[in-house]
């Protein structure tokens, strides 16, 4: 590791402990990763050493005391290929005592998250989509707890050279890595290499991301605020084979990933963040929405995908790339093919005539951001979106 990426990850690394987290002094961290591997990859150990001797440096915790869930990709995978529905449960459920255990302590979460391309690729979609339910059925009840402030957590993205090498196939093999860092480093406010060259004290580092957060931060708070104050009863999205409408409840709230516990403690739920959201009326989607970008789940790529809507579910689903995968995981659950999110990243809407329903106009996010990262925090953050399933 060079010297100037050794402070960037010890900034990240202190991003992560102080805004994400706002781990307290005395609190014990679990490292996880309940989604798609079911435990954290090895690749990310770099950045959990990192989180180690940040913390120790800034006596977060005294001594701190850091335990991580790892997992493997390979066994993973051979639970889904076998069927070995037992063996699944049997992981899955030990990973989310684990955790009940430092919510129940109110000790903190952190999950970090990569790409393991190809993880499922050849396994039948129905069988992807047990594995999901699986999982879900037992991290679900934690999720729920963490939602209603039962503790601090977040969720922040962990390079490695795998993941690079999807989504950087058009650079030289020995540049893929260094530029999925730059990426993160960039999407959570870390200084870039020029900044740091220039500054030799590297405590300034850390410092000035933690400004950086703070600004960006409070932008988030004064749209939310302005949409709150809106009192808005539905939302319109429009664009290239988009004309959905969904109302909003009369009791919604526009927030942002800045949470508080019940402890007190504020924290970011999601690290990059760039968006303000709300929960639709769960019967109120009616319309057709063509989605811009493709989406990765188990390492396999949904591309091409036109929703239709009718009374709030999804009456039909297609899709160019990984139709069968798609429509599948619609089948995951009875919430699963309605709406549980509409989000705003980045733009404020289009205001129509009458006051109680914004358009959106849609864009061509590819257009503006080309680059499919293959991750949830990346993708999510790179243009306004709605999300299926709970809310």
């Amino acid at each position: 590791m060079t010297r100037d990426f050794e402070r960037r990850l010890g900034a990240y690394a202190g991003v992560i402990l102080k805004v994400g987290l706002n781990l307290q002094s005395g609190q014990r961290l679990l490292i996880a990763e309940p989604y798609e591997l079911q435990g954290v990859a090895r690749s990310a150990e770099v950045l959990v050493e990192a989180l180690k001797s940040t913390a120790l440096e800034n006596a977060l915790s005294c001594p701190p005391v850091i335990e991580v869930i790892w997992g493997e990709a390979a066994r993973l995978r051979e639970f889904a290929a076998q069927k070995d529905w037992r063996g699944l449960a049997r992981l899955v459920g030990a990973n989310a005592h684990r955790m009940n255990d430092y919510v129940r302590e109110g000790d903190a979460l952190l999950f970090l998250l990569g790409t393991e391309p190809g993880l499922m690729e050849g396994i039948p979609p129905a069988q992807i989509a047990e594995a999901r339910r699986i999982g879900g059925e037992y991290f679900g009840p934690v999720a729920q707890q963490l939602m209603q402030g039962a503790t601090n957590w977040t969720a922040a993205p962990a390079p490695s050279a795998r993941w690079a090498d999807m989504v950087y196939a058009d650079l030289p093999p020995t540049e893929r890595l260094a530029a999925l860092w730059e990426t993160v480093f960039e999407a959570v406010r870390i200084p870039s290499r020029s900044q740091i060259d220039a500054r030799p004290d590297e405590h300034l580092d850390l410092t000035n991301s933690l400004a950086a957060w703070q600004i960006h931060l409070q932008a988030l708070e004064k749209q939310r605020d302005e949409l709150n104050a809106g009192r808005f009863k539905s939302l319109h999205y429009q664009g290239e084979g988009t004309d959905l409408t969904v109302a909003l409840p009369p009791e919604h709230h526009w927030c942002t990933a800045s949470l508080r516990s019940k402890a007190g403690i504020s924290f970011v739920a999601n690290l990059p963040t760039e968006e303000v959201f709300t929960l639709p009326h769960r019967d109120s989607a009616q319309g057709t929405a063509r989605i811009a970008r493709p989406i990765t789940f188990g390492g396999s790529v949904i591309d091409g995908i036109e929703l239709e809507f009718h009374h709030g579910r999804v009456v039909k689903a297609t899709a160019q790339t990984g139709e069968t995968l798609l429509r599948r995981l619609l089948e995951t659950d009875a919430g699963a093919c309605q709406l549980g999110e509409v989000a705003m990243v980045g733009e404020k809407p289009k205001w129509s005539a009458t006051p109680i329903t914004p358009t959106i106009a849609s864009q061509n996010i590819s257009d503006l951001r080309p680059r499919l990262f293959h991750h949830a925090l990346l993708d999510e953050n790179t243009g306004s979106h709605i999300a299926l399933g709970e809310g």
